[in-house]
This record gives structure tokens, C-alpha cells and sequence, in this order.
């Protein structure tokens, strides 16, 4: 029994040791990693508070067209020197206003308002999109170095067997002392080129890290999706749906046409300067005499009542002549307006055109990586040959070394054409709106 609560003592400090360990670290996956990034990213933090920024000036100009109300209130003293008197008294007052008609600039200046906050979250969304795109990129940067890695690990691994094989051959006298330095040097370098592809993955994870905003110092480690899996979501859609649903999603193009409804907003804000300015006003007032207080029946609280008066009116201001300020105002809104569309229809023409661009750099890439990966294969195929042919004595080391350099250098086209391939195609993803999954 003893035994038995001893090994289960045992079982539970190193459970406790081992969860220690793996304080601050975590495993994402790349849907993890882009919806981490939506929350903690500072950019995009920085671009929600835009967002609050703009429905704060929606409230405003929304609470523009309420009456203002006003108190006023004042206490005065005077001494005269010549008669030794003492004077005192006090007037109150509240008022209120309120613009009945200004050319409808305040009802245009909310619609107005409205669009900038659908314009901030569009904003919003298009930042997102740019972050995603990022994501994306480090996430796959990190796989595309880590299989690398495993590639040079067996590549080291088989260098060393051939430097122990060149040891033999030269202590027997079958090769040269040049041919077995050769072989250790290629082993070193092989050596070297996994530290540095290991600094890769560490410099890949502090980019993710930076776009996640995550301290540096934290561990992480992405989730690897299955290979076959990988392929099955990369297939490519028609041009025909690229464009149609890019077309609709895109923040870009939205904020380009919203550009349009502000500036003709603005045309009608400033041509409310021509028209004439009706506002109301009402207000109450009173206020007292100290010198009469000693008199009968004009207490302080008779003199506020007695001296109570109410008033309301409305005012109309016409504008005659203002030095032209207000048609030049107008006209340079409407300048502004013929831009803005100009900007527009650029906009739409760049778009589409690079819609169509990134559907012919995802074909291509498709292509690269098929003839990339086949490449690969023979080149190793040959790699391994010469190895075989190194063992008996049939090449030299030299040769050998060429066709395993030949076949690294294949190996880094490869890798850099499958994740290039699935880079761009993920990017299209994003540009039409559907969530981005490995």
C-alpha cells in the first residue's frame, strides 16, 4: 500500500513539473492565428477605435439639430464714496435656441456622418484583410522552413555516412586526402545550413508573434495540417467567381463608392450656404434690487416675482453678398465630387485587372510546383545513384558532392514553388470574403 501511495506521489510531481513547463505555450493553427489576430493585433486595434471615433460624430451630428439651453446668472455690488452708499443687486435667466432651417446642411451632415462610419468599418475590414494575408504568409514561412529542416536533417545525416565512408577509403589509399576533406567540409556546411534554417524558423515565429502582438519571449507552436488535406482546399475556382465575388466583398471597391455619396453630400452642405437661416428662441428672466429691499412690499422674493419676464421670437438671416465664398465653396466640392468618381472608376479598373493578374500567378504557380516537385524526385533519385557509385569506388567525391548540391538547390525550388502555390491561392480566399482554412 505504501509502495503504491509513493509511485502515485511520484506520478503527481512530475505531472506538476512537466504542466510547469508548459506555461505560456501554445499550439495555433492557422484559423487560430488569423482570429487571434483580429482581436489582439494593434493595428487593428487601433482601427476599431476609428470605428468608435466616427459613431461618436454620428452622435454628435445627430444631437446638432437639438435645442441648446442655456442658464445665466450675475451678482453685482457697487459703494459710493461721495454718499457712503451700498448698492447690490442680481438678474437670472434661462435660455434656449434651436435652428429650424439652414438649407438642410445638418440633416446632410448626419447622412454624411453615417458614411463614415460605414466607411471606418469597411476600413476596418480591409486592414483585417491585410493582416490575414500576413498571417498567412508567416504561418506557411514557418512550414516551409520546418520541412526544409526535416529535408537537411536526412541530408546531414546521410553526409556523415559518406565522410565515415571517405575515412575508410582514404586510410586504405582508395581515395585522395583533397577527396575526404571535400566530404568533411560538405558535412560541416550541411551542418551549418540546419542552424541557419533553424534561425529561419525562430525569426518566422517572431513575425507571426509580432502580428498576433504577443510578447517574444512567449512559446509557441503552430498546428501542421495534414498534407493531404492541404491540397484537397486549393482548388481553383472559375475566373468568372473570382471577380464576382471579389467584386462584391471587397472593402476596397465599397469605400471607393462611398467616396462618391460623401462628396456629393458635401456639394449639398456647402450649397445650403445660399439659403437663409430660420431659428428660434425662447427664454425667461428676472432679477432684484438690493437699495429697495427696505421698502415696503418690495422684498427680495416680490422683486424676482414682479420682475419675472418670458420672451420668444424667431430670427431669419438672409444671405445678400458674401464675396463669393459660398459659389466657390460649391464649385470646389464639385470638383472634388468629379475627382472622387475619376478615383472611383481607377479604382475598379485596378482591381479587376490584379483579380485577373492573381488568377494567372496562382495557374502559373500550380504549374511550378508540379514540375518543382517532379524535378525534386529525379534529382534525388540521381543523388542517390551517385551514392551508391561513391561506395564502389565508380566516382569521386567531388562528383558526388555536385549531385548532392544540385539536389539541395532543387529541393530549396520546391519548397519555395509548393508554399509560394499555396500562398497565392489562400490570398484568393481572402479577396473574396471566404474564410481562410489549411
Amino acid at each position: 500500500m505504501r509502495n503504491i501511495v509513493l509511485a502515485s506521489f511520484i506520478v503527481l510531481i512530475f505531472s506538476c513539473l512537466s504542466a510547469q513547463e508548459d506555461i505560456g505555450k501554445q499550439n495555433f493553427t492557422l484559423e487560430e492565428c488569423l482570429q487571434y489576430a483580429e482581436t489582439h493585433n494593434f493595428s487593428l486595434q487601433s482601427a476599431d477605435i476609428n470605428v468608435s471615433t466616427s459613431e461618436l460624430s454620428l452622435r454628435q451630428a445627430k444631437e446638432n439639430i437639438a435645442p441648446t439651453v442655456s442658464a445665466s446668472a450675475s451678482q453685482n455690488f457697487s459703494f459710493g464714496n461721495y454718499e457712503k452708499s451700498v448698492g447690490w443687486g442680481g438678474s437670472y435667466g434661462i435660455n434656449a435656441g434651436m435652428t429650424l432651417f439652414n438649407g438642410l446642411s445638418n440633416a446632410n451632415k448626419i447622412k454624411q456622418s453615417q458614411l463614415n462610419v460605414e466607411q471606418s468599418q469597411l476600413q476596418l475590414e480591409s486592414n483585417k484583410n491585410n493582416i490575414r494575408v500576413s498571417v498567412i504568409q508567416a504561418f506557411l514561412a514557418i512550414m516551409m522552413n520546418e520541412d526544409m529542416l526535416d529535408y537537411q536533417q536526412q541530408v546531414l545525416e546521410s553526409s556523415r555516412e559518406q565522410m565515415e565512408q571517405g575515412k575508410k577509403q582514404f586510410d586504405v589509399g582508395q581515395i585522395l586526402e583533397s577527396d575526404y576533406q571535400m566530404l568533411q567540409a560538405q558535412y560541416t556546411s550541411d551542418l551549418y545550413n540546419i542552424e541557419n534554417t533553424k534561425h529561419n524558423i525562430q525569426s518566422n515565429y517572431l513575425a507571426l508573434k509580432k502580428l498576433l502582438s504577443i510578447d517574444p519571449n512567449r512559446e509557441i507552436v503552430i498546428s501542421r495540417p495534414d498534407s493531404a488535406t492541404l491540397f484537397k482546399s486549393l482548388d481553383l475556382p472559375s475566373l468568372q467567381e473570382l471577380i464576382e465575388r471579389s467584386t462584391n466583398y471587397l472593402p476596397e471597391l465599397k469605400m471607393s463608392e462611398n467616396e462618391i455619396t460623401a462628396a456629393e453630400y458635401d456639394v449639398k452642405i456647402q450649397k445650403s450656404g445660399f439659403y437663409p437661416t430660420l431659428s428660434a428662441n425662447a427664454g425667461i428672466s428676472t432679477g432684484y434690487n438690493g437699495s429697495n429691499l427696505t421698502t415696503p412690499n418690495t422684498g427680495w422674493g416680490t422683486q424676482l416675482w414682479h420682475g419675472l419676464g418670458e420672451n420668444i421670437g424667431l430670427s431669419l438671416n438672409i444671405p445678400i453678398y458674401q464675396r463669393s465664398n459660398v459659389r466657390n465653396n460649391v464649385k470646389m466640392a464639385e470638383y472634388r465630387a468629379q475627382q472622387v468618381e475619376l478615383e472611383q472608376k481607377e479604382t475598379e479598373y485596378q482591381v479587376n485587372q490584379e483579380l485577373r493578374q492573381n488568377y494567372l500567378d496562382v495557374a502559373t504557380a500550380q504549374n511550378n510546383y508540379i514540375a518543382a516537385e517532379a524535378k525534386k524526385d529525379a534529382y534525388f533519385a540521381n543523388y542517390k545513384t551517385y551514392k551508391l557509385r561513391f561506395q564502389y569506388g565508380s566516382v569521386t567525391a567531388v562528383d558526388l558532392i555536385q549531385q548532392q548540391t544540385n539536389f539541395l538547390n532543387q529541393l530549396n525550388n520546391y519548397m519555395q514553388a509548393k508554399y509560394s502555390y499555396v500562398l497565392k491561392r489562400k490570398i484568393l480566399d481572402v479577396y473574396m470574403g471566404i474564410p481562410v482554412t489549411l
